[in-house]
């Protein structure tokens, strides 16, 4: 039987459950709870921690410092955007701009063109020089290389966890994110470390700094990328279905993160999600796809 409890009583109580159900009540955060085994109550404690830590996202190394940007300036505008293959058009006409701290969710089923848009806000798409598209005060086209718009990105998706295979500490995970690179092959500064011990307190798993990358759960590996995508304060954060084959525990773990990130307002948030039903408290804005027949 689910129990339920407070929690202030986190402390002595061991079971929580695969998909925990909370809500918050007056007094504190409840939480229904099914499944008893020692993973179970470290996530538990994890997302708690997350939650109500007074802890604040941690700063930037100073040394891996990017250029400004002008603050009068969006980040990303698409002027009728269009992305067509023969007589098969999978963005029609798309007119969308990314205000610099202005949180965006991105959400539509699978063929609505969501990786298409984010292939032309990154610059990997071909048909990216054949738009009007203005990223990072570059107008695309005009002999900007695709570094000089990367820099200002932090991108985690899927695809990144499933390459990310290199045998490397928890801590070496975020260290790469100063050097955009799977693994760490350079030697890393005391500040880097630094950074990233703050980054595992955070998440509250400074206890595992030294536990392999691949002997984690997936919401665990996610959240590491998410802080591993952070390490340089991007002026972007793309989360590309960040919550995708997670268990609802930790589901909410990458959510809770994503939120502090969010309320931090120095980083712009771009959440994309095959479902429109997965809400961020700080996002407000939502720009919906749907499949071209």
């Amino acid at each position: 039987m689910a129990n339920l409890f407070r929690c202030a009583e986190i402390k002595t109580v061991r079971t929580k459950t695969e998909e925990t159900r909370s809500q918050e009540l007056k007094g504190g955060w409840f939480f229904t709870v099914e499944r008893q085994d020692e993973a179970a109550f470290n996530e538990l404690y994890q997302l708690l921690h997350l939650k109500t830590t007074d802890l604040s996202l941690p700063e930037a190394d100073p040394a891996s410092k990017l250029p400004a940007l002008d603050p009068s300036q969006p980040l990303v505008k698409l002027k009728q955007a269009t992305i067509q293959y023969g007589d098969t058009v999978i963005v029609d006409k798309l007119d969308w701009t990314i205000e610099q701290g202005q949180h965006w969710q991105l959400s539509g089923p699978n063929g609505s063109g969501k990786t298409c848009v984010l292939s032309l806000i990154t610059g990997d798409h071909p048909q990216c020089y054949t738009n009007d598209i203005f990223v990072f005060g570059f107008q695309r086209g005009n002999g900007e290389s695709i570094w000089q718009i990367k820099q200002f990105i932090g991108y985690v998706s899927t695809a990144l966890q499933w390459e990310y295979r290199v045998s490397t500490s928890c801590k070496n995970v975020i260290i790469s994110g100063f050097y955009d690179s799977i693994g760490v092959y350079t030697k890393s500064t005391d500040h880097q470390k630094k950074i990233a011990d703050q980054w595992l307190e955070l998440l509250g798993m400074q206890e595992r700094a030294d536990q392999p990358f691949n002997k984690l759960s997936y919401g665990d590996q996610r959240l590491l990328l998410i802080a591993r995508a952070m390490v340089k304060h991007p002026p972007l954060l793309i989360l590309d279905e960040p919550c995708l084959g997670l268990d609802d525990m930790n589901r909410q773990l990458v959510l809770a993160l994503i939120e502090k990130i969010c309320a931090g307002k120095e980083t712009t948030v771009l959440y994309v999600n095959h479902h429109t039903e997965d809400k961020i408290k700080e996002i407000d804005n939502h720009l919906a796809l749907e499949k071209n027949q």
